[in-house]
């Protein structure tokens, strides 16, 4: 018995476009845009369609009572029945931690560092060794990213190139005074919410990996049409789009 469905045909790897930036960089509207703008240039050609998926998926694979403290206290919610007892106590799916005093290119303070803890770590090689899985049945991704160790880099990319996927890599600059002046302005709900210093220091950490980016918009200088515009026309002169 074959193993597709009836009617399918083995598809070559689909196309990974890395999408990859600090905390309030705007990739996540950018990267909706850019679904919204490939899926109108695809026109029904199902081997032109793009899936989205994103870094932020994996909060929903979490359960809310092992959110971390300092996150659940910004959404304003009551935080007796979380699993973690106190801040740092190492029950938590991740921490926030102060790294005022750590080396990087801004300095400053607050400057906070996203931590995962060991289960959430293989959570995040899970979710992108299942990123892996949609590149090698012939699925294009947009892969909404926030690459900010190298290992997390080196783990993503294999993981991609073991599916046999090309990899087209979007980095997203903004400036620190916006990057900083969203951060404060986002609201307190859901996983939108994020501490103070968050930004500063993942803008940081994203420039700090060695991974090299084949286009890169400003969100803070174009617009957001203006940056898919780019990333288009970056695609097509690669000849991932005709």
């Amino acid at each position: 018995m074959s193993d597709h469905a009836a009617g399918d045909e083995p598809s070559a790897p689909g196309l990974a476009i890395l999408v990859n930036g600090a905390s309030s960089s705007g990739k996540s509207r950018l990267c909706r845009a850019l679904h919204l703008r490939l899926t109108e240039l695809a026109d029904g050609d199902p081997n032109q369609m793009y899936a989205s998926v994103a870094f932020d998926d994996m909060a929903a694979l979490i359960a809310p009572n092992l959110y971390p403290h300092s996150f659940v206290e910004l959404q304003g919610v009551d935080t007796d029945g979380l699993v973690s007892r106190s801040p740092h106590d190492g029950r938590a799916a991740w921490e926030y931690i102060d790294e005022r005093d750590a080396d990087g290119i801004h300095g400053g303070h607050p400057r906070v560092r996203l931590v995962l803890s060991p289960p959430t770590r293989r959570l995040l090689s899970g979710v992108q060794q299942g990123w892996g899985a949609h590149i090698a049945l012939g699925t294009n991704l947009i892969i909404d990213h926030f690459l900010q160790d190298q290992d997390w880099v080196d783990e993503c990319l294999d993981t991609l190139h073991v599916a046999g996927a090309p990899v087209f890599t979007v980095g997203v600059a903004c400036s620190l005074a916006e990057l900083e002046r969203r951060e404060a302005d986002r609201p307190d709900g859901g996983v939108e919410g994020r501490p103070l210093g968050l930004a500063r220091r993942s803008d940081e950490l994203c420039r700090s990996t060695t991974l090299a980016h084949d286009v890169t918009v400003s969100t803070s200088e174009q617009s957001t049409d203006e940056s898919v515009d780019v990333i288009i026309a970056a695609l097509r002169a690669d000849g991932h789009l005709t």
